[in-house]
């Protein structure tokens, strides 16, 4: 990552190089940028929740040769849009004796388990334990809806094809098939505090949420209904 430093000062009496050329050679006059990068990380560890506060936190700058006058009250804070994790950038800022500032690049990592494909795998297979894998990534790095425990995963049916190596997320994953063609299943009606059900033949496949056909076995109709998660086909009660 390219390294991001801006420096403004506002300058006060003797001036931001000091009054003599004996302050400006005694080092104890200069800010320790190890002190200048504490701040930094004490500030965007502060904001980390609390799970996370092994997350490893790299502060770039300042550059070597630049000094800056001894501060009594140095404050950071965000410059930008805020973002605990990934790449992001901090201004910090002294407010007494002399007025300065600097912006520095950081850099937040915290590793988290991601479930990845173990191997190359098609759209509409069911996911076991051994298509998948468990690696550690950088939770910036993670795609949306990453899943982090295969049993997130396992028995689910992928929506599209993954390479080797891919990140699982949620967006990828249908339910379980709960139904198949030409299984019996129950016929559930609900309305105005009655319950009816009756025996039905599936005309389709159909996971939870899916509206498939089936029909009824004694009175020969089909109908359309919504597969519950208990492999119910619920159908609109009719007038």
């Amino acid at each position: 990552m390219r390294c991001l430093l801006l420096v403004t000062f506002t300058v006060f009496g003797a001036g931001l190089w000091g009054s003599s050329m004996a302050e400006a050679a005694d080092a104890t006059a200069w800010e320790p940028a190890e002190s200048i990068r504490q701040v930094v990380e004490h500030f965007v560890r502060s904001r980390l929740p609390q799970q996370s506060q092994d997350a490893r936190i790299t502060v770039q700058g300042p550059v070597e040769g630049l000094h800056f006058p001894r501060c009594g009250h140095m404050q950071a804070r965000d410059f930008g849009a805020a973002n605990p994790f990934g790449a992001q950038t901090v201004e910090v800022a002294c407010l007494t004796p002399q007025v300065w500032s600097l912006y520095l690049p950081v850099q937040v990592a915290w590793p988290q388990g991601a479930v990845v494909a173990a191997r190359a795998l098609g759209a509409g297979h069911v996911l076991t334990e051994g298509d998948l894998a468990v690696v550690q990534r950088d939770l910036s790095s993670l795609p949306a809806g990453a899943i982090t425990k295969p049993a997130q995963a396992i028995g689910r049916v992928l929506q599209y094809s993954v390479a080797a190596g891919q990140s699982v997320t949620q967006g990828m994953l249908a339910g379980p098939q709960l139904i198949h063609y030409g299984q019996s299943v129950p016929l559930v009606a609900l309305g105005q505090g009655v319950r009816l059900v009756a025996l039905g033949m599936a005309m389709e496949n159909g996971r939870q949420g899916q509206t498939i056909l089936a029909r009824n076995v004694q009175s020969g109709k089909v109908v359309t209904g919504v597969v519950d998660g208990a492999g119910q086909i619920m159908v609109a009660m009719g007038p």
